[in-house]
């Protein structure tokens, strides 16, 4: 099964890109423009390996996503991505487990490795014989 990864962005042509990108490195995408369609994407029914998000989202912001995220229990591991980054924010995001924190303009090839790294740090790991 492919890995799958929500991205929440409001800028359409980083999103496309984005998208576009990580379908060629042949993952599942799902994309959300704001921090409330990206809720309606995040039900129990729709998981997702990674969840990359924009800080500066119309409504809500990324990170209040994020808490939103996090207050009913998905742990999905998420990167926060921001031109407009504060030592709050950045503080914040760690209190909330933020798996990677990118500024923008960010390097392409980087963001997309570490989404694979934290893919690969988070995939389940098979029972080993003779474990319970």
């Amino acid at each position: 099964m492919a890995k799958s990864v929500l991205i929440v962005e409001d800028e359409i042509l980083l999103a496309r890109t984005l998208g576009n990108a990580m379908r060629d490195a042949g993952w599942e995408v799902a994309s959300a423009i704001s921090a409330e369609a990206a809720m309606e994407l995040l039900v129990p029914t729709h998981r997702h390996d990674v969840v990359v998000l924009d800080h500066r989202l119309p409504g809500e912001p990324g990170l209040s996503l994020l808490e939103r995220m996090r207050s009913v229990g998905d742990t999905t591991p998420a990167i926060l991505m921001t031109a407009f980054e504060t030592a709050s924010m950045r503080s914040r995001a760690l209190e909330l487990s933020v798996a990677g924190f990118f500024r923008k303009p960010f390097n392409l090839g980087e963001l997309l490795e570490r989404i694979e790294q934290i893919a690969a740090e988070h995939e389940p790991r098979a029972a080993t014989p003779g474990s319970r």
